[in-house]
């Protein structure tokens, strides 16, 4: 194990360091980091992100095999936190017979033109006058 105790102050001092930070530094501090432009995030975000980017330099990232097993879903733990399906705010975007239609998500159910639905399915029978199953409808299942 490598040792850490001089160099954790650094790592602590560039944590503290981010919240003082204007989004012009935080711009060229992510470029140090990730040697590239950052997206258009907002500062917020940017020093979230950071913070974990620093660190992870420091301590060191998931090993190869985790990755692989996170994107498989193999890691019990990951399986069961994974958020499933589009958050809220999410707009779903469907063409239907040369006609776009759109669904914006919520907490409590679907938004389409103006009215609250409490599943998709519904939208689709609206949309299609058929029964559908919503999610494939609107294309959010894998098939």
């Amino acid at each position: 194990m490598m040792e850490q105790t001089g160099n954790e102050e650094s790592v602590r001092r560039q944590l503290l360091a981010l919240a003082e930070m204007s989004k012009k530094e935080l711009i060229e501090k992510w470029k140090n980091l990730f040697g590239k432009e950052p997206p258009n995030y907002g500062p917020v975000f940017m020093r979230k992100r950071l913070a974990h980017r620093v660190q992870e330099l420091f301590y060191g990232g998931l090993s190869p095999n985790m990755l692989r097993a996170i994107l498989r879903n193999q890691d019990p733990v990951a399986a069961q936190t994974k958020k499933c399906g589009p958050r809220p705010g999410t707009i779903i975007v469907r063409i239907w017979h040369g006609e776009r239609y759109e669904v914006t998500i919520h907490n409590n159910g679907y938004e389409y033109n103006g009215q609250l639905y409490r599943s998709l399915t519904a939208v689709a029978y609206l949309i299609t006058g058929a029964h559908w199953n919503g999610k494939r409808f609107f294309q959010l299942t894998e098939e």
